[in-house]
């Protein structure tokens, strides 16, 4: 049943892919003849991408950034519905954590980036903690929203069978908020990904966004756009994986909306 599901949704990708296989052909068409030294023939840059990604600068640039991009997201979604879920159940936390929310969620996360910078240096846990900062803040506030959405008849039932406040956060309140969460998530991890590479700008040799600032300003072209056309074409596939981690651990709540 899920295998199938999966496949119907892949089927529908492929499909509904007709755009970007449009923008590429007019790309690679256009840019066929030209002598642009900063606009080159996209067949260049994908012979380029070939040298400098299969194999070659993974394990130096591409695995870095995952490496920070993934334990940076795993602590955000730890610490925003850990606090998220607090601050939901809990009026006298909510009065003393939300102004403070409030506050930090207004500044840009890219302008945090120097700040952490003094307070971890420039090795990768300044990375991992620009990133787990920028990503609790969705996730936090979805969970406070999902959690305080949860319907009051569920929360009369669970209460009639004696569910303690824990079991009801848990069993209850939780569950029903996972949807809200996961566009918490969604968002978070979107500003992850922008985040992760805005900090490798800042005194890093290696990463993705490293080796496209140093690209640029060696005035490399060919590997610059080989390092954006990267981050396009991994932003879209981890927006994927993502989009099939949420179908399959909300199944249910999916499989509601088709019966409705």
């Amino acid at each position: 049943m899920i295998a199938r599901r999966i496949w119907h949704w892949l089927l529908a990708i492929l499909i509904g892919g007709w755009l970007p296989v449009l923008l590429v052909t007019l790309w690679w068409n256009a840019s066929a003849s030209s002598e642009n030294p900063f606009f080159p023939p996209l067949e260049l840059i994908w012979e380029q991408f070939k040298l400098n990604w299969v194999f070659l600068n993974v394990p130096i640039h591409l695995v870095p950034s995952l490496q920070n991009l993934f334990l940076g997201f795993a602590i955000g979604v730890v610490a925003g519905i850990g606090l998220g879920a607090l601050v939901g159940v809990s009026g006298a936390v909510s009065r003393y954590v939300e102004p403070v929310v409030d506050f930090f969620r207004c500044i840009p996360p890219v302008a945090l980036v120097p700040i952490f910078i003094l307070l971890f240096g420039l090795d990768s846990a300044m990375r991992v903690a620009s990133i787990a900062f920028a990503t609790t803040f969705p996730i936090l506030i979805a969970t406070i929203e999902g959690i305080r959405g949860t319907n009051l008849v569920l929360i009369d039932t669970a209460s009639v069978f004696g569910l303690s406040r824990a079991q009801m956060l848990w069993r209850v309140r939780l569950p029903n908020a996972m949807p809200v969460i996961f566009g918490g998530l969604q968002v978070g991890f979107q500003i992850a990904f922008i985040v992760t590479v805005a900090s490798e700008y800042l005194g890093s040799g290696f990463g993705l966004g490293a080796f496209t600032l140093i690209a640029t300003d060696s005035f490399l072209i060919l590997d610059a756009w080989t390092g954006v056309l990267l981050l396009g074409l991994l932003g879209y596939a981890l927006s994927l994986v993502f989009d099939i981690v949420e179908r399959l651990t909300l199944r249910w709540y999916y499989g509601q909306k088709q019966l409705a």
